[in-house]
């Protein structure tokens, strides 16, 4: 029986793509596919909330004020293969600012202070995790030519020294108590 040399060549090269698709894709898709048969967590009672804040700052000796609301929502239910599924949560201003602007730098950098996340305000955190504020560190944004970002924090001594910004105070309101149980239907 003579075998033809391509179809040795096409076969091998089938089989090759296949134990490397079995090998890099097979169990991804096997995680993604098991995460949709998770149960979904329960729905928040409390969906919706606002939350005023007033930062006091100190930037070149001048004291400013920023008042604003952080507005809270539920999202719905959000799935990646890290954490299954889970609640998600959007956050804006009420003022329709994208972040409580600080100073910026020039077109590529800003500084700013960030409120917290909405997960914490709506009460939505792990049972024996804690959240701390930031302050009095702020937090940077930066933009490069390629397209590329960063975000980090910058320590209140760097926020002073090389921006001349102080953070004075940070009055905000308190975390929610939420409720997560999942509503029985009771049928007579």
């Amino acid at each position: 029986m003579k075998r033809n040399p391509l179809s040795i060549v096409i076969i091998s090269v089938t089989v090759i793509i296949a134990i490397v698709l079995y090998i890099t894709v097979l169990p991804w898709l096997m995680i993604f596919i098991g995460s949709f048969f998770l149960p979904s967590p329960p729905r928040p009672e409390v969906t919706y909330g606002e939350f005023p804040f007033r930062l006091e700052y100190e930037i070149n000796g001048k004291r400013k004020v920023i008042q604003d609301t952080l507005i809270c929502e539920y999202d719905g239910i959000g799935i990646d293969e890290g954490r299954g599924k889970y609640r998600e949560w959007k956050e804006r201003l009420a003022s329709g600012n994208h972040n409580i602007m600080l100073l910026k730098v020039n077109d590529t950098k800003e500084i700013y202070y960030y409120p917290g996340s909405a997960k914490y305000y709506m009460g939505d955190m792990k049972e024996g995790v804690t959240y701390t504020q930031s302050f009095p560190n702020a937090r940077y944004f930066e933009k490069y030519t390629d397209g590329s970002t960063r975000d980090g924090i910058i320590l209140a001594d760097e926020l002073l020294t090389k921006y001349n910004i102080k953070l004075i105070s940070w009055e905000y309101t308190p975390p929610i108590k939420n409720n997560f149980s999942k509503k029985r239907w009771i049928l007579f």
